[in-house]
Formats: structure tokens, C-alpha cells, sequence
């Protein structure tokens, strides 16, 4: 819907994602709300930011981010166009620049997490589909720096928030397995600094990897690496038992060169004499974490097998969203990956006529009208945007930014990112 500036945008989130909406909102001379609940730019990124990307600097930076940064800095040199970055050199030499900015600065707010969202006047059940919901903006209640609610309002809100930190669970069926939330905080989810500022908690210890993506294979990779230096360093690969031969499905003519080495490596050692012991389960029953001894028992589905005894779990079985802050909005979800309903359908139709499987390098924008909700002005683009889909990209993200203002702004023509050179 057609809502001109200077109308005030919220915007949930100051990851890659997050930031560029900004940009590109500010741009267009709208004024920016822009929420991030860590305590610096895109916290989300540094949480791996010891990772190398898989794709390169061009095709998660958009040319009016570089070319921002270079108006307000002649001296600013953006990396190569086809540098592959760790995250922390992604935020340092692109991310927080940009954050720091004179266009985004001001509307930049840390440690700030917003809460709900609603309409002043109607609840969720009312004004069903009635234009009347987008004539009066949304109510907004937060946690602010100090630590207090508060109560903002805007005009458009955009969900940028991610999944990253919300983690699914590991029990059969998606069902948290007995035990598993009391033991929750002592599972790692994500991607630890192996070699690294966590070396001591791995070294010499039996971990637990549960998980068949790219993730955990990382994780495995890492640790193996670290088992040829460290005596009595083991690992235990658990995935989900399927048709596969071996843990990681490669992508055939994989143009990421990196990801179809990472995944050669990860199955590799699944198979040969190694550190890491590959077995496959029909999933998780039960976690017991003994505090005393700082140890796991994991018991598996199958009544046969003896529980898995291990020192740490590393559990990379994806993430989903978390929609409650907009549960008094009129968003209609998907029933599978709970994504906004539009473009959930778009991307299962692109996987059902892939035979199952669609290349993230493969996918583009569904177009503008799969970004239109239910809920008038309010938009989820990112990550969050494909719920529990994890074939997201970030050039991805760009290109719904892109689209996305083409419906705000009310110009089917509208393409900043055409306006600027190309990234070198």
C-alpha cells in the first residue's frame, strides 16, 4: 500500500538485513525506527563472526551501501567484490560503518526489544480485512536500553529480526525430548569458536553434533581439526536416519566452491577411520545433564541402543521464527514453515517443481505481491520472511528490499540499487 514519506518506518532488527531496509528507507526520505535488541549492530552476526561466508562480499552488500559509505568517507574502501568474509570482518568493514552512518545513526536503537505489536483502535479479531486497520498505524511496546517498557507507533513496521537464536528443538518429531529445556542452556546451538576463545571446552571431550547441514558440518569439521591436536578429542555426528549415503547432500555443480568442499569434508570423515563417528536415529527421547560430572546421557528413540554418553552437544537442527510479537496482528501464517502465508506458497511451489529441492543460489525474490500481508503496512523480509526455510540468502533479502519499496512508495519502477554503480 502507497504510504509517502516522510511517514515513519519501524524496523525489527539492525542485521544485514535490517540495515539495508533502513538505508533504503532513509534514501527515500522516511523516518526510521530501527530496533536491535543486542548490544551492537548486527549481534547476530558476531555470535559466528569467526565463520568464513560462503558467498562473496557482492552478493551480501547492496551498491547503495557502498555507495553511502563512500559519500560520507572518500577514504572508505569497501572489500572485493568477490572476497568471501568471516562475519566479524563483514561487520567490521561493511555492517557497522554503515550503522554508524549519518543516515542511520539517529534512528539506530540498541538493546531495544520490541515486544507486540498492535493497532491503537482494533484488536485482533476486529475490522477483519477492513481497510479501516491501516488508517490509524501501529502501537508498539518495547524493552528500551534501560531496561524499562515503553510505547512507540509507526506508520509501516518491518519484521527483520531473523531466526538466528531460536533454536528448534531436538526431540522426535520436533517435540522436545524429555529433559530438554531444563538442559537447554548447557546445548549449544550454534557455531562456537572451536579453535578458538572456546578451544578449552572442547578439547579433549566428547562432543555430541546433532544436525545435517552446513552447520554441523562445521562444527564436525572444526573438531576433528582440533582432534589431531588435541589428544582424546572426540565427536559423535547424530542425524536423522533418510535415504542419504552420507550425512550432507552436496548440491550438484555446487558454484560455492567452499560449500561443496566443507560438505566433501564433513561426509568424508563420516565414513572413514576418524575422529567423528557418524550414526543415524529416528530421533532424540531424552537428555539427562548431570551437573556434578558436566555430562549428557542422550537416549535415542530406538529401545535397542544404549544411551549416548557425551561432555557437550552442539545442536544445529535449524532455527524457525519467533511470531509473538505480532500475535494481536492479522498476519496470515504458513501452516508448514510459518512464514508470512504469500510467500510461504511461492517457495513451496519453486520446491515442488524442483523435485524437492531448490539451490539457494538458484531462488530470487518472489516478486512484490508475495510480500503483501494480510495486515496492512506490515512486512517480514529477511530470514524470518522464509520461516522455517533455511534457503535464505542474503542477496536474497536485497532484492525483497528492492521490491518491497516498489509497494510502499507506489512506483513499479523504483530501483535504487540500478541508480548505483556495481559493486567492484
Amino acid at each position: 500500500m502507497n504510504v509517502d514519506p516522510p511517514a515513519k518506518i519501524a524496523i525489527l532488527g539492525a542485521g544485514p538485513i535490517g540495515l539495508e531496509t533502513a538505508l533504503y528507507a532513509r534514501y527515500l526520505g522516511y523516518k526510521v525506527a530501527l530496533y536491535e535488541k543486542g548490544n551492537r549492530p548486527a549481534a547476530s552476526v558476531r555470535d559466528w563472526g569467526h565463520v568464513q561466508l560462503f558467498t562473496p562480499f557482492a552478493m551480501n552488500a547492496s551498491p547503495l551501501g557502498v555507495a553511502a559509505l563512500q559519500a560520507q568517507d572518500t577514504n572508505y574502501q569497501p572489500p572485493f567484490a568477490d572476497e568471501c568474509l568471516t562475519g566479524d570482518a563483514f561487520c567490521d568493514r561493511y555492517l557497522d560503518p554503515l550503522a554508524t552512518s549519518d543516515l542511520l545513526a539517529d534512528g539506530l536503537q540498541l538493546n531495544s526489544q520490541v515486544r507486540s505489536i498492535g493497532r491503537p483502535l482494533h484488536r485482533k479479531v476486529e475490522a477483519v480485512g477492513s481497510p479501516e486497520r491501516s488508517e490509524e498505524g501501529f502501537r508498539i511496546l518495547l524493552i528500551n536500553s534501560e531496561g524499562r517498557e515503553e510505547i512507540d507507533s509507526a506508520d509501516i513496521v518491518i519484521d527483520c529480526s531473523g531466526t538466528f537464536g531460536n533454536s528448534n528443538p531436538v526431540g522426535q518429531g520436533g517435540v522436545p525430548a524429555i529433559g530438554e529445556k531444563t538442559a537447554s542452556k548447557e546445548i549449544e546451538q550454534g557455531l562456537p569458536d572451536i579453535f578458538s576463545s572456546e578451544r578449552e571446552t572442547y578439547a579433549g571431550k566428547h562432543t555430541l553434533v546433532i544436525g545435517s547441514g552446513y552447520s554441523a558440518a562445521t562444527n564436525v569439521t572444526r573438531l576433528a581439526e582440533l582432534a589431531k591436536r588435541e589428544p582424546g578429542t572426540r565427536i559423535t555426528w547424530l542425524t536423522r536416519k533418510s535415504e542419504r549415503e552420507l550425512p550432507i547432500q552436496r548440491i550438484p555443480g555446487d558454484t560455492l566452491a567452499d560449500r561443496d568442499s566443507l560438505a566433501q569434508e564433513a561426509n568424508q570423515l563420516a565414513i572413514e577411520e576418524s575422529p567423528a563417528t557418524w550414526l543415524t536415529t529416528q530421533g532424540i527421547h531424552a537428555i539427562e545433564f548431570d551437573r556434578d560430572a558436566g555430562g549428557f546421557a542422550v537416549t535415542l528413540a530406538e529401545d535397542d541402543t544404549p544411551p549416548i554418553k557425551a561432555d557437550r552437544i552442539i545442536a544445529n537442527v535449524g532455527f524457525r521464527p519467533d511470531t509473538s510479537p505480532y500475535g494481536e496482528l492479522q498476519v496470515h501464517q504458513c501452516y508448514a514453515s510459518e512464514g508470512p502465508m504469500k510467500l510461504a506458497a511461492a517457495l513451496l511451489r519453486d520446491k515442488s517443481q524442483n523435485d524437492g529441492h531448490v539451490d539457494c543460489l538458484k531462488q530470487a525474490s518472489c516478486g512484490p505481491e508475495s510480500l503483501i500481508t494480510t495486515e496492512p503496512n506490515f512486512y517480514v523480509l529477511g530470514a524470518k520472511s522464509y520461516g522455517r526455510n533455511s534457503q535464505f540468502l542474503m542477496r536474497t533479502g536485497l532484492e525483497q528490499i528492492r521490491d518491497l519499496f516498489t509497494i510502499i512508495r507506489g512506483r513499479e519502477d523504483l530501483d535504487l540499487y540500478a541508480t548505483m554503480p556495481k559493486i567492484a
